[in-house]
């Protein structure tokens, strides 16, 4: 919506950070707009200012900051970057939800909240955003008011598969449907990761072009209204008594100063290996616990400190872990060569 109301000049450029769902950069690109990617360093999970300065053509028009993994990205450098360069600065903040713990920062043009799925305080589905300038933000809801309302059996339909997702999380049913997809010969991720999607098919823009019914609107208002703060300060805790005994250059987002752990990755070169490891002592990790895409540059090597997604593995990890569990699953990464 705020993409078609700026309206910017077909082939015009946004910066993006360079690792994001396939559909934030479809988005892009279906406004005849050009994203240019910019790397993450995997250990801070911060943009290079100097990168982003010097990527900065007559054609820029936006740069689009998108904190990850639960880690927050410093962005003042980056803020008086788009200043002086009169630049419109988005903030993907839908990894980056922890209630108060950050709302994003008060200079940047749009601040954008997910609650899909399997995101932090989940409402299904549905967003929040915050718009600073008051004209842009009244023609943004003049937009939105014109787009149909999902209907709540649409709704309905996302809480049920919610339901049986639930289900899942009991060892039983989760061992039972892993052998019937097996049997299938289905491949066990990719259709535990279309339960997940957020918006399958091709056409984005058909998924997303409505208003969320009245029932998601109402669970998200309550949602929002009665947040458990702590429950950041317990994943937080989940992630320090986990991580604290594995050497800091397997750790993704280490030198994060604001990280809340929305997901835990590790890095291995070694991913299926690790996978096997952990799932052969009772710990469901997984390669595709997330749909993030690297919008890279093909005749470029990464550098050391890049960030990348190919040898990342997501740690099955959750703030109800007894002590004796996460002090297992700390044991099975140690004995692990992460970096052969």
């Amino acid at each position: 919506m705020i993409l078609s109301t700026l309206s910017f000049q077909a082939g015009s450029e946004v910066l993006v950070t360079d690792i994001n769902i396939p559909d934030m950069f479809n988005i892009i690109t279906g406004h005849n707009l050009t994203p240019i990617p910019i790397s993450v360093n995997k250990y801070t999970l911060n943009m290079s200012p100097a990168q982003v300065e010097a990527a900065i053509t007559p054609a820029t028009k936006a740069i689009l900051i998108t904190h990850l993994f639960g880690g927050i990205m410093e962005t003042e450098a980056i803020l008086a970057i788009a200043k002086k360069h009169n630049l419109i600065i988005f903030e993907d903040c839908a990894q980056a939800y922890a209630g108060n713990t950050y709302v994003g920062n008060a200079e940047s043009d749009v601040v954008m909240f997910s609650f899909g799925f399997i995101k932090t305080n989940t409402a299904i589905s549905g967003a929040m955003v915050k718009i600073k300038d008051p004209a842009l933000c009244a023609e943004v809801a003049a937009r939105n008011g014109d787009y149909h309302q999902q209907g709540t059996a649409g709704y309905f339909k996302k809480l049920f598969k919610v339901l049986f997702v639930k289900l899942l999380t009991n060892k039983t049913i989760y061992t039972g449907f892993y052998n019937l997809v097996m049997a299938w010969g289905k491949d066990f991720e990719e259709v535990l990761d279309g339960f997940t999607k957020g918006f399958p098919g091709d056409d984005i823009f058909k998924q997303i072009r409505h208003q969320p019914s009245i029932s998601n609107q109402r669970l998200l208002r309550k949602k929002l209204a009665n947040f458990d703060q702590h429950s950041i300060t317990k994943r937080v805790q989940l992630a320090h008594d986990i991580l604290s005994n594995i050497p800091d250059n397997y750790k993704i987002g280490f030198e994060n100063k604001r990280h809340t752990y929305w997901v835990m990755p590790v890095e291995t070169n070694d991913p299926d290996g690790l996978i096997r490891h952990l799932r052969s002592n009772g710990f469901d990790a997984s390669q595709k616990a997330s749909s993030l895409i690297k919008l890279g540059k093909a005749d470029m090597a990464p550098h050391p400190q890049e960030l990348t997604l190919e040898n990342l593995v997501y740690l099955p990890v959750y703030p109800a872990m007894s002590r004796n569990d996460r002090h297992k699953l700390t044991q099975l990464l140690v004995d692990f060569p992460l970096v052969k």
